[in-house]
């Protein structure tokens, strides 16, 4: 088998972007944490304002902060973003691969590949950001 150009690009380009990948959900993943509820709120159900209301911290009828909803809702949907950008990515990268020497094909899969990684740049930097600021925001509180 002959390895060309377009064998070593298209090595590179999945070598890349599987590293980003891996980067992006590995920084994602939290770990599995223990649910402490209960334990901590074992001083009793009653409903004295001293101690709170046991009952509805127990089974959440606290109280949630409107910044906190909306922070998970960018979050979430920035990285509902970066999944669509990241499968347009190895689309674009497929049709490049499958393109057979054909020009036209070969000119427009390498033009959506540079979209896509443009999308997919700018969405990352974007949750950066958000995460920055979610971050500044709950120091500050």
């Amino acid at each position: 088998m002959i390895i060309s150009r377009k064998h070593i690009v298209s090595f590179i380009f999945l070598a890349v972007f599987s590293l980003i990948q891996v980067a992006i959900f590995s920084s994602l993943a939290h770990p599995a944490l223990a649910d402490n509820t209960l334990l901590n709120n074992q001083t009793g159900l009653s409903s004295d304002p001293m101690y709170g209301n046991q009952i509805g911290d127990v089974y959440g009828n606290q109280k949630i902060d409107i910044r906190v909803v909306i922070a998970r809702i960018i979050t979430i949907v920035l990285e509902f973003l970066a999944v669509i950008f990241l499968g347009l990515t190895l689309f674009a990268g497929f049709r490049y691969m499958t393109a057979a020497g054909n020009e036209e094909q070969t000119k427009k899969a390498l033009s959506q590949i540079t979209d896509a990684v443009i999308g997919l740049v700018v969405v990352i930097a974007s949750w950066a950001l958000v995460s920055f600021i979610i971050r500044m925001l709950s120091l500050a509180i």
